[in-house]
């Protein structure tokens, strides 16, 4: 992981529930103007999902939210019958 994939992990953790915009992201992790190029950002997230395997763990979600940014959820454990 470099570390600027753990900068935004870090990121996300913290915003754990909240939807972060692209711009927000930039500003706070990259320490960039929100007008740059948002596509960092996507490339970026999909490294993170992958190499942390978000996507295939049951507790947490990582969503993107169309037009506005991205959002991690920790999931609740359902009951097993």
């Amino acid at each position: 992981m470099t570390q600027k994939e753990f900068d935004l992990a870090l990121f996300m953790f913290r915003n754990i529930g909240r939807v972060v915009s692209r711009g927000h992201m930039l500003e706070m992790v990259w320490a960039t103007s929100s007008k740059l190029n948002t596509r960092t950002v996507d490339t970026h997230m999909s490294r993170l999902r992958s190499k942390l395997a978000i996507d295939e763990q049951p507790l947490w979600r990582l969503s993107s939210i169309y037009r506005h940014g991205y959002r991690l959820e920790r999931l609740e454990m359902q009951e097993q019958d």
